[in-house]
């Protein structure tokens, strides 16, 4: 039986004025004045985690409106986090004007007013309720149109965008500690506090964890691979970076697994035709002896005995999940956030 995910629902639409009714709920929305005839396309998802909701969004160029009337009229008073990861914001509020880029964190509070204009973007939206924040975040609202700075404002985005990354594979059942965790986040990366940032530990690892797995995937070829060159790309400690990798068996025990990995992929290849040898010399495995050894005891098997395997190994892959036409729905679940 596959197991439940998180809810979700799904939006998608080619036309202005159905996405502008989808959206009412928070915003006024309006067509650009030079984009009034052009094509406008918008898709969205949305996962209910507990007392917050993640949206994933490709939308066209529009502008957004909370105007002193519409403010007054619906008493909205949650907070939303775009995290952009293709094109940005221009934002008109009463504490001035703001621009931002792909890649920021962009803080508004809906209980102020707001004119922003976004081009063709791609978004990660986090609706957070007021009360979940304020006791750590008192000065969260001076942000209002503008973005957060600094390296804790990277790892933010980093995580924002990992999160909605996930949230589709994710089993149902832990949206409460999950958006416990997120909101722990938001805290420590907007208010880098003693206090904010030991609360908010675990997620801010998994963030350095990411990003230190990311760089020793896109250099397993390099002899220059170590715990030194990891620590200055991702900015922490050697303790730090060990503690990272604990549950990995330590750093370089990780990157000869993922070494050992790309050359298992490499030899079930059929048109991989290299010595053995020049493939596992290729991941820094220069003795043909030792990387027998180190081969056959993680897979079970010697390197000549996988290369006569003929099928490829089975590739990691992200599988999508949604509900489509959940009773309840986007527009509801904005609704009941808890202020």
């Amino acid at each position: 039986m596959t197991p439940s995910t998180i809810p979700s629902t799904r939006f998608s639409t080619g036309q202005f004025d159905v996405w502008r009714d989808s959206i009412d709920v928070v915003y006024d929305v309006e067509r650009l004045p030079d984009d009034v005839e052009t094509i406008f396309d918008a898709t969205a998802e949305a996962f209910q985690l507990g007392d917050i909701v993640v949206a994933e969004a490709h939308l066209g160029r529009q502008r957004y409106v909370r105007s002193p009337g519409r403010v007054r009229r619906d008493g909205m008073d949650h907070f939303v986090l775009n995290l952009y990861r293709k094109g940005g914001w221009s934002a008109q509020t009463p504490q001035g004007e703001f621009e931002g880029a792909a890649g920021q964190v962009c803080v508004i509070d809906l209980s102020c007013e707001l004119i922003t204009d976004e081009p063709d973007c791609s978004l990660v939206a986090l609706f957070v309720p007021r009360s979940l924040l304020e006791e750590r975040l008192p000065n969260l609202g001076a942000l209002h149109g503008s973005a957060p700075s600094g390296p804790y404002a990277v790892l933010l985005a980093e995580y924002l965008d990992m999160l909605a990354r996930r949230l589709p594979t994710l089993s149902a059942g832990g949206e409460t500690a999950l958006s416990q965790a997120t909101c722990e986040m938001l805290a420590a990366c907007i208010s880098p506090s003693l206090e904010n940032v030991a609360v908010a530990r675990p997620g801010l690892e998994l963030v350095l964890r990411r990003r230190a797995k990311r760089f020793i995937e896109a250099r397993l070829h390099s002899a220059e691979l170590n715990a030194d060159a990891i620590c200055n790309a991702v900015g922490v400690s050697r303790r730090t970076l060990y503690r990272l990798f604990d549950q990995e068996g330590g750093v370089l025990r990780y990157i000869q697994s993922r070494r050992l990995e790309r050359i298992r992929s490499a030899l079930a290849d059929p048109s991989e035709t290299r010595r053995i040898s020049e493939v596992a010399a290729e991941f820094g495995f220069l003795r043909s002896d030792h990387f027998a050894r180190v081969f056959k005891h993680k897979y079970g098997q010697s390197p000549r005995d996988m290369r006569g395997l003929t099928h490829q190994p089975e590739a990691d892959s992200e599988t999508f999940h949604a509900r489509i036409g959940d009773a309840d729905g986007f527009d509801d679940w904005i609704r009941a956030l808890h202020g």
